[in-house]
């Protein structure tokens, strides 16, 4: 039998080519077209076509997910249709089908209809099979069989669009400035949807057409909240409009597609797009509904199924993908989900779902209890019978969220009588709501949180903080990683999972690794395997995943200097670190070489473009003739090894009068750019005189290394031959000679440093991040221990050194000279295994 935890490739892929294949047949086209899986499109892979033998165009396109909520998501609709668009000179019909094999959607792609919706085909939401009935002959054969129909209709051109919906998007788009409108229409609207999905599954409660009402909101409410639905119908004259009149036409649109689209996950995901569309900024993103589903089942592997009477809460619900997807994980029911969310035109959408979670049985008592509150206004009692919570916590960075972040310290501290452990530095909000959760729940509850990636590895004293919190108050016991690909679509930072028992310390802590996207990880075999985990290094658990047991204590020694041995894909390089580049005698840690050593100062406080004075022309026109203009490095872009100039023009505040300072700095106040959507305070011109000349104040001399902290595909490192004034887009080590300078930059081109600062540097959204707390820890020369015929070699090669390709690194002259200085006998060796590691690492943090 077919289960929804089963993997996508090796379990639903394979019936969904039988079936195609024996559609084909049954039409007699089997050796007219043929079935092709993985095929790409650009970068894109598709999991199926049907494409014609002869001319190599395209009939259809097949996406295959694993559940119907995600057949009736708008995100993967949009996915299968953008392989359709992208394919457009080779299609030889626009249609494409998105299906779990057990439901199924088809559509045709039309530009004059260019939203997603606008393209789906009648019937609608099909229902094919039924996994917990059929087994895979007869998913197989079901399946057949609708496909050889929308083959032969996709051949013949046979087709006819269900319904746009774009008419309900448009005016629910138009009222989302007006709350009541907004709730008085959402009351109108998903009255019909819950009427025409009660009527698909035979329920008669809801029965009456919107119409008899005669627009009476109250009413309206009355007879739908006899059921449930309290979030879109429960009545309040303050916060409704009496009556509303909206086209009869938007009515029966929205009936007819709650007919066919029974749960409600589609109307929320669309409408979850328009509340929460501009609101990235603030950590409003949807989680995506294969990484709700791995969620859902580590908690169920840490808690087990619910007892009677215990709860799921997902206190940060959003539209609701997480804790819908525990429902048939855990089988709950519905009085056990509690979904919560601080935005109030989400709970419409949460007592949507939830309610047509359950569309055959929902009816009050039996009801989740839905909320839309502040987190800092629960109390413990709130959560008293919850024994899973499930979060993906709004995440904002630390400096744009300060304000927000001081409601969440005052209620840690009422809590537990001191302050947070989370009070640190510019700490990122979710981080401190995930800390106000764990003070919240009962000693015990199993919490499943998915959080960046990065805080895993960061050197911050803001990671290092958190590690403590996941240790000591979260009871971290479970670590999941897993590839960035195809999850939160425009947000390209790495996540990974935590899963924690509150206050009780786990002896060990296990860690997966997965090779596959989360779309293809078999969660069946991840439930079943529980034991023979490894705890020297990763090893296969089950195809694509990995795993390792650390000791608790391994893990509280490496709270300062991060975890990167909980990465998987890090293990061999950190290996090949630690017994070829630590244990070389003629290496030492860069700090042995120069105390001389900080990141740059210009634009620390911002106002870079004022200071780097050619940067914005219509200053540097009216005011270049009356100043003197110094040599500054701003940008990490330039291919020079040696530097006897620096990219930018820099202005020195400290060396020039007072009223031309006072006009030049007012006029720059006039023409800088709107904070934006960051809290910050706009400056005024004597604030930004303050800044220019403290800014002017460090100047670095030359025999100065330059390393970048923003390294995405080149290698770059610089020596400067002159004095520079510097942008914090650099890091810089001050050496007393040229000499000495030269041996520890040219190292620092090699593959060997580059490798080094790949394993000790932080991945963000593809760029290497090596922060001041990062390049201290790598190592360098020792110049004692480079004899004078090695310097020699060194300097002749200098001209020659080109900046590393990460991506597909070549071993230089310059990697040869060093390996054989450093490695002897061993230096091929060493050289081939760190170009391997260096191309692998830098591939996974910034695939090509």
């Amino acid at each position: 039998m077919v289960s929804y935890v089963d993997s996508e490739v090796k379990t639903f892929h394979p019936l969904c080519e039988a079936a195609l294949n024996q559609a084909l047949k049954n039409l007699s086209l089997d050796r007219e077209y043929e079935v092709l899986h993985h095929q790409y499109t650009g970068t894109l892979e598709m999991d199926y076509v049907v494409r014609n033998s002869r001319t190599k165009k395209y009939l259809c396109v097949i996406e295959v997910k694993r559940t119907p909520a995600d057949v009736q998501s708008t995100r993967y609709q949009v996915q299968a249709q953008s392989y359709v668009q992208m394919n457009s000179p080779e299609n030889e019909k626009p249609f494409y089908i998105l299906t779990n094999l057990e439901k199924l959607i088809s559509f045709r792609y039309d530009t004059t209809k260019p939203r997603v919706y606008q393209q789906m085909l009648l019937p609608g939401l099909e229902n094919v099979c039924d996994f917990s009935v059929d087994d895979e002959n007869e998913v197989v054969n079901k399946l057949a069989t609708i496909f050889t129909r929308l083959v032969d209709e996709f051949r013949n051109d046979r087709y006819q669009y269900l319904t746009t919906l774009e008419q309900f998007l448009d005016y629910m788009n138009s009222t989302i400035a007006d709350d009541k409108k907004w709730k008085s229409s959402m009351a109108m609207l998903m009255y019909e949807y819950i009427r025409g999905a009660f009527s698909a599954v035979r329920r008669t409660e809801i029965r009456y057409d919107v119409h008899k009402f005669h627009n009476d909101i109250e009413q309206i409410c009355i007879e739908a909240n006899t059921v449930d639905f309290d979030g879109i119908f429960a009545y309040d004259s303050a916060k409704y409009l009496p009556r509303l009149t909206m086209p009869a036409s938007i009515l029966a649109d929205i009936y007819k597609y709650g007919n066919i689209n029974i749960s409600g996950d589609a109307i929320a995901d669309a409408l979850h797009n328009i509340i929460s569309g501009d609101k990235h900024h603030e950590g409003e993103v949807a989680t995506d509904l294969e990484l709700a589903s791995l969620a859902a089942v580590l908690a169920k592997m840490s808690n087990g199924l619910l007892s009677e009477g215990k709860k799921i809460c997902d206190p940060a619900a959003g539209s609701g993908n997480l804790i819908c997807s525990s429902i048939n994980i855990f089988k709950a029911e519905p009085n056990q989900l509690i979904a919560n969310d601080i935005n109030p035109k989400l709970i419409e959408l949460l007592s949507l779902r939830l309610g047509l979670s359950f569309p055959k049985v929902i009816a009050k008592p039996n009801v989740a209890q839905i909320t839309t509150k502040d987190i800092v206004k629960l109390n413990k009692s709130d959560f008293s019978d919850v024994d899973v919570v499930l979060l993906n916590p709004p995440f904002v960075a630390g400096i744009n969220c300060v304000n927000r972040k001081v409601p969440f310290y005052d209620k840690i501290k009422t809590i537990k009588g001191s302050e947070a452990i989370t009070k640190v530095g510019q700490m990122n909000l979710g981080a401190v709501f995930l800390e106000t959760v764990c003070h919240l729940v009962n000693v015990g509850t199993t919490i499943v949180c998915i959080f960046p990636k990065a805080h895993l590895t960061e050197r911050g004293e803001e990671a290092v903080a958190f590690r403590r919190m996941l240790l000591n108050l979260f009871g971290l016991h479970t670590i999941f990683n897993y590839p960035a690909e195809d999850l939160f679509g425009s947000v390209t930072e790495e996540t990974c999972i935590f899963v924690g028992k509150v206050l009780q310390k786990a002896n060990e802590v296990l860690v997966y690794s997965s090779d596959v996207k989360v779309a293809d990880i078999d969660l069946h075999a991840l439930q079943n395997i529980t034991s023979g985990y490894c705890k020297m290094d990763f090893a296969t658990v089950f195809p694509g995943v990995e795993a390792r047991l650390f000791d608790w204590s391994e893990l509280d020694a490496a709270v300062e200097d991060g975890w990167r041995m909980v990465c998987s894909e890090m293990s061999e390089a950190i290996q090949f670190i630690e017994g070829n580049i630590n244990r070389c005698t003629k290496l030492t840690n860069i700090t042995n070489t120069t105390k001389d050593y900080r990141k740059g100062q210009v634009g620390v406080n911002g106002g870079s473009d004022l200071t780097f004075f050619d940067s914005i022309d219509v200053l540097y026109i009216k005011y270049e003739k009356s100043v003197t203009l110094e040599e500054g490095m701003r940008n990490a872009k330039g291919n020079d090894f040696i530097l006897n100039c620096g990219d930018s023009k820099f202005l020195n505040f400290n060396r020039i009068g007072t009223g031309l300072a006072a006009s030049i700095t007012g006029d720059y106040t006039l023409m800088t750019r709107d904070a934006g959507k960051q809290q910050r305070k706009v400056k005024t011109a004597a604030e930004w005189e303050t800044i220019a000349k403290k800014d002017g104040k460090v100047r670095f001399s030359n025999n100065s290394v330059l390393i970048p902290t923003k390294t995405r595909k080149s290698g770059r490192v610089h020596l400067s031959n002159i004095p520079l004034y510097v942008s914090t887009n650099f890091v810089v080590f001050t050496y007393s000679s040229m000499v000495e300078a030269e041996v520890v930059a040219s190292y620092m081109t090699t593959i060997f440093y580059q490798l080094e600062c790949e394993a000790m540097c932080k991945n963000h959204a593809g760029v290497r991040k090596g922060e001041v707390g990062d390049v201290v820890t790598t190592h360098v020369p020792m110049f004692a221990a480079i004899t004078t015929l090695d310097i020699l070699k060194i300097q002749a090669e200098i001209p020659n050194i080109n900046f590393l390709n990460l991506n597909n690194p070549t071993i230089s002259k310059m990697d040869e000279i060093w390996a054989e200085i450093l490695f002897g006998t061993n230096a091929k060796t060493c050289l081939v295994d760190a170009q391997r590691l260096l191309r692998f690492l830098a591939n996974r943090r910034n695939a090509q």
